[in-house]
């Protein structure tokens, strides 16, 4: 049965972002700014209908036969919706989209998001495919908003090609599933299996790991980071990752437990993932260190952590899907404070007419501002995963997961690419701390990213030192899945 108050959140976004096309209509570009404070209120409206509808909602309900709304796909949407409203922070004080066209901007994000809190939820491959194509249309025409950047545009394009060949391959194997399952429904699935549901599962997981940037699927990554506006990279490389992940969590605790398929399949499945997980930390981790633009490091960064976290869905436990929670979390406050940092030295930059994003750029950022190296040495600290702050405690539990389910060498490779990641973080870090600083504008913070930055450092700083409050909303919210 069909129940409306479980789906206002999605059901106001979608309205107030449409809305939002019909007050640019009446704003000047001058005043294009209130159309991001807009929007942030309408993401935090739907923060607040997320939460009431989980406090309604507190097990496991049916929208029908494509939705689910539970504990999990409610932490996921919190967690978009918080990651949209950083962003548009973000998008204040960026000062190169087109003031003219704020409102598609606006409207775009947010109906972007909403596909990604339809993809949470759906418990049917149908709707899961049509919350990616959501998705990845809105995102293909965010690659390219700069449009006098030749690199955006670019971006834009590689983004398009690579997401129409992985909605073919997924397409095909929905399609595949649903001649063996006779259902494209994830609950209730017939519980037959063989080679056939190796080869549709592979071909579903290539579709959602384009979403992921999970290797070999990871290609369009660099390109359309660096082309992207600095917000939209933000908002890539985080929403449409978290959100995936997400959607990966609810499809393979269906399809890895061993009551419902032969113990034979379930290893080849599990296997698979764990092939997967290792190349996307590997290639990430090691190709960061060739990297002389942050935008890219950072992009490549991204895919390494999305193999850190695809090893909690690896493991298959509770505890693993602990890991996916809160480790996607922690991922969203270091990740989005170091694009912070990196937009505010850009402007700078471009101010001069150096190269915004290049690593030499951030030469003696110490001396020109200590608070901002700071905080991104923070960040940069904690993507490693170094302790005390909240990186390491996610990384604990991924790995611990590993470590419990039986994937020790799985455990260990993800141990050895943090540790190999530590290289290409600090020397971002030592160019800030250690090299002289050069000539340049005046670096200009507005307060919208000293809110973004102070929440960010605070959730990484407090998270990892006093976890519980985290840990314990996560419990909560792991506890149940169909």
């Amino acid at each position: 049965m069909l129940n409306l108050q479980l789906i206002y959140p999605e059901i106001a976004i979608s309205i107030l972002a449409l809305g939002l096309l019909i007050v640019e209509l009446f704003v000047a570009a001058k005043h294009s700014r209130l159309l991001y404070h807009l929007a942030c209120v309408t993401s935090i409206i739907g923060l607040c209908l997320v939460g009431l509808t989980l406090s309604d909602a507190p097990h496991y309900q049916g929208l029908g036969t494509l939705w689910a709304v539970d504990p999990m796909s409610q932490f996921f949407k919190m967690l978009i919706l918080l990651t949209t409203v950083l962003c548009l922070l973000l998008g204040l004080e960026y000062r190169s989209l087109p003031p003219k066209h704020s409102g598609v901007f606006v409207c775009l994000l947010l109906l972007s998001s909403m596909g990604m809190m339809l993809l949470v939820s759906s418990v049917d491959l149908l709707l899961t495919f049509l919350s990616i194509e959501l998705i990845s249309i809105t995102s293909f025409i965010l690659t390219g908003f700069e449009r006098a950047n030749p690199k955006s545009n670019e971006g834009s394009v590689k983004y398009f090609l690579f997401g129409t060949f992985s909605a073919a391959i997924m397409a095909y194997g929905i399609s595949l599933f649903y001649g063996f399952a006779g259902t494209t429904k994830l609950i209730g699935i017939s519980q037959t299996g063989g080679p056939l549901l190796v080869l549709s599962v592979l071909l579903i997981l290539l579709g959602l790991g384009f979403k992921a940037s999970l290797v070999p699927m990871h290609f369009w990554v660099p390109d359309a980071y660096e082309g992207a506006p600095t917000p939209v990279t933000a908002y890539l490389s985080l929403a449409p990752k978290i959100a995936t992940l997400g959607a990966m969590v609810r499809l393979f605790s269906v399809l890895l437990p061993a009551s419902l398929l032969n113990v034979a399949l379930d290893i080849k499945l599990t296997a698979l993932l764990a092939m997967i997980a290792g190349l996307t930390m590997t290639v990430g981790n090691f190709t960061a260190f060739f990297q002389n633009n942050v935008k890219r490091l950072l992009a490549y960064s991204s895919i390494a952590q999305a193999g850190y976290i695809l090893i909690g869905i690896v493991s298959g436990s509770t505890l693993g899907i602990e890991g996916v929670m809160l480790y996607s979390f922690i991922y969203v406050t270091m990740n989005l404070g170091a694009f912070a940092v990196a937009q505010v030295l850009a402007d700078g930059n471009a101010k001069a007419g150096r190269d915004p994003y290049s690593l030499d750029s951030f030469n003696g950022l110490s001396q020109r501002s200590f608070g901002l190296s700071l905080a991104m040495a923070f960040f940069l600290l904690s993507l490693s995963g170094i302790p005390p702050l909240a990186g390491f405690l996610g990384k604990f539990y991924i790995f611990s997961a590993a470590v419990q389910s039986g994937h020790y060498g799985l455990a260990a490779l993800g141990v050895i690419n943090s540790v190999v990641s530590v290289y290409y973080y600090m020397r971002i870090v030592y160019h800030m701390f250690f090299m002289p600083a050069e000539e340049g504008a005046r670096l200009s913070i507005g307060p919208y990213i000293y809110g973004s930055l102070a929440v960010a450092v605070v959730s990484v700083l407090l998270f990892g030192i006093y976890p519980e409050p985290l840990v314990s909303s996560v419990q909560a919210s792991a506890h149940y899945l169909p």
